[in-house]
């Protein structure tokens, strides 16, 4: 993630009941950038799958940045840090 003032992020405090922040936390950022889930693949999956193993037992930040080419999601946690990236097609960008 280059500049700090194009990255959503999110702190996930440890415990089950915030385990789905980070997925739905994607969903509304590709709402106001109007890009279509599908376009993305298995993101909001990887994503989930990163959450669950990088969790431990302490909290998440979870950065998001969306590019004209790419959207980015980087997690970190107690068990390391996973950068997801899933390529956009160029005709998807709003205009």
């Amino acid at each position: 993630m280059e500049a700090a003032t194009d990255t959503v992020t999110l702190r996930v405090p440890d415990g089950p009941a915030f385990a789905e922040l980070p997925r739905v936390c994607l969903g509304v950022l590709l709402r106001i950038h109007r890009i279509d889930p599908a376009e993305l693949g298995d993101l909001a999956t990887d994503l989930k799958a990163a959450t669950a193993d990088l969790a431990g037992s302490g909290d998440l930040t979870v950065d998001y940045r969306t590019t004209d080419t790419a959207v980015e999601v980087v997690v970190s946690g107690p068990g390391g840090t996973r950068r997801l990236t899933a390529p956009r097609t160029p005709d998807s960008a709003p205009d």
